[in-house]
């Protein structure tokens, strides 16, 4: 877990709001798909679940590497 904060701690604000951008909507899709609304959750719900989909979209583009780097760049985040 360290190395993916020491990770999160060297990119810019524009690429860490980015990524937290992905996360609300991979986490309003998982809510979806679970028949689940916002609404039904607590704001301390939702803030655990868009915090773990965060962690994974940096875990996935940590291992992509500089190819990812520069998609998030050029493209915003996929």
């Amino acid at each position: 877990m360290d190395s993916i904060e020491s990770y999160i701690e060297k990119q810019t604000n524009k690429v860490k709001q980015r990524v937290r951008n992905k996360a609300v909507k991979n986490a309003e899709t998982a809510l979806i798909y679970a028949g689940r609304k916002l609404h039904d959750l607590t704001p301390e719900e939702w803030e655990h679940i868009v915090a773990e989909e965060e962690i994974a979209v940096w875990e996935k583009y940590k291992k992509g590497g500089l190819i990812s780097a520069v998609a998030i760049f050029f493209w915003g985040i996929p």
